[in-house]
């Protein structure tokens, strides 16, 4: 029973650490090509912008929705609380992230509109681009639980299987 206990341990430090090693390389590669210079022209720019923001959004704001149905079903509806008790946490603090990553990309469209309405839209303006890096990573962390969420719940129902009750073919 120790064992088990350590493994799980070691096992949820090194998903993590897997993960921050990830993000890390992600962070790094990500401010690599934004240092790349482009040539873009100038009379396309406003409108491409827009939209390629707001499809953004949309997209991060469809995938978080999507996320919060599948721990909403694995919770309510296909575990009934046999197994996740233990690791709850993962769960709630995903849901938790991805309703952030929502409002955050409620303000972030907020704010495109309010840009809008004044004639003006900056891109690299700081409320915006602090709400569209808010929408985004919310939304990254909230996968990220949900599955550790997933991964440790597969591990303990594949650790309640009889040998009996599993066959091959």
């Amino acid at each position: 029973m120790r064992k088990t206990i350590g493994r799980h341990i070691v096992g949820r430090f090194g998903f993590y650490l897997g993960i921050i090693v990830l993000a890390f390389a992600v962070l790094k590669f990500e401010n690599y090509l934004q240092s790349i210079p482009t040539a873009i022209p100038v009379t396309t720019i406003p409108d491409k912008a827009v939209d390629a923001f707001l499809e953004m959004n949309r997209l991060l704001t469809t995938l978080g929705t999507s996320l919060l149905g599948a721990v909403a079903l694995l919770l309510f509806g296909g575990l009934r609380g046999k197994a996740c008790s233990r690791d709850l946490w993962a769960a709630i603090a995903g849901a938790v992230s991805v309703g952030l990553s929502i409002y955050y990309g409620y303000a972030a469209c907020q704010t495109v509109t309010s840009m809008l309405d004044a004639g003006v839209f900056d891109p690299h303006s700081p409320s915006l681009l602090t709400n569209q890096n808010a929408h985004f990573y919310t939304f990254l962390a909230g996968v990220i639980f949900f599955s550790d969420f997933v991964y440790q719940n597969m591990r303990m129902e594949d650790g309640h299987e009889q040998p009996h009750d599993v066959t091959g073919s």
